[in-house]
């Protein structure tokens, strides 16, 4: 008897090929799935943010009050953002491994030139956070009324103190927070971008795999409609854009490093940048305080009072969507 040879599944491939007894996930399914382990995931979060809290000073009482600094404390979120994400990735990598038995190749982890596309994403990511700062600039500066009135002044403080930047606590916070960053954005592209579009590409297609996994992740941002149902709207519009850009990134990179060091360096680029400033406003405060406003801020969970709405809110969907056509166009110009 001849052995049959092992001929890989007739489904697209989107990143790497899947191994011959290989089995696909639903494209209905794949939302739910998301939501499960995102659950299960938050469960260490929770646990780690209710010690926290109960064993700040005030403890529960100060929490009902309306007092969650300890929660929100960057000492506290960023070891609980590592143990998440960490987590809610290595939750999907086993969905994997266990019930669609193939590599993780197929994901996205492709080894050829995995270092030098890694390396390229830091870049991207600090470029992109460069570029917002920039399109914003000048919005302010052409059309003055479109900004908020809190945000026109571009100018750095003049009595800052730069030299605290210099300290080893602030370094030290900088450096676990860009870390965690990494971890958090790695997570979120092998999670929406390896596992989610390889996923629904093998089912509907790329085209729709890009777009599909691009709405679910800002799905996923519906938090920020804590600021109001109309900024709310217009963030999650930004953060799908975002996503498309990295969709588009990772399909035309085939491989999730370079998405996976852009995610990271864009989220740590744009705390840290604002972090910075703040700590050299406020040296007697420390790092760690500060994170809680920085990241209220920079995620949108500021709520109604302090957050407003306008044209500025624009400029992330529009400069990701301007990115993303550029993107589309180099890869049919590629394939053509």
């Amino acid at each position: 008897m001849h052995e049959q040879a092992l001929v890989p599944p007739p489904w697209a491939a989107l990143y790497g090929p899947w191994a011959p007894a290989s089995r696909r996930t639903y494209g209905w399914s794949t939302s739910f799935i998301l939501i499960l382990t995102y659950l299960v995931s938050a469960i260490p979060m929770v646990i780690f943010t209710a010690i926290a809290i109960a064993t700040a000073p005030g403890g529960l009482e100060a929490a009902a009050e309306g007092d969650t600094s300890a929660a929100l404390s960057g000492d506290v979120v960023l070891p609980g953002m590592m143990m998440q994400f960490g987590l809610w990735a290595a939750l999907i990598m086993l969905w994997v491994k266990a019930f669609e038995r193939r590599s993780f190749a197929s994901m996205g982890f492709t080894a050829t030139g995995w270092l030098g596309r890694y390396v390229r994403g830091l870049f991207v990511g600090v470029g992109l956070v460069l570029l917002l700062g920039g399109v914003m600039a000048a919005l302010t500066t052409l059309a003055p009324d479109a900004v908020p009135e809190s945000m026109r002044d571009m100018a750095l403080p003049e009595d800052a103190d730069w030299s605290a930047l210099a300290g080893s606590v602030f370094i030290g916070f900088a450096l676990m927070a860009l870390v965690t960053f990494l971890i958090q954005g790695g997570a979120e592209e092998v999670i929406f971008r390896g596992w989610m579009m390889s996923t629904l590409t093998a089912r509907w297609g790329a085209v729709a795999a890009i777009i599909v996994s691009s709405i679910v992740f800002g799905a996923f941002h519906l938090h920020v409609m804590v600021s109001g149902v109309t900024y709310g709207l217009m963030a999650v519009f930004g953060v799908t854009a975002t996503g498309l850009f990295f969709a588009l990134y990772a399909y035309a990179e085939r491989g999730i490093w370079g998405a996976m060091a852009g995610h990271g360096t864009f989220n740590a680029a744009a705390t840290l940048m604002p972090l910075a400033i703040s700590q050299a406003s406020e040296p007697d405060r420390t790092p760690g305080e500060l994170f809680a406003e920085v990241l209220e801020r920079a995620t949108g969970m500021a709520g109604v009072e302090a957050t407003e709405v306008g044209p500025h809110l624009l400029v992330q969907p529009g400069v990701f969507l301007t990115l993303s056509l550029i993107l589309f166009l180099r890869i049919r110009m590629r394939k053509g």
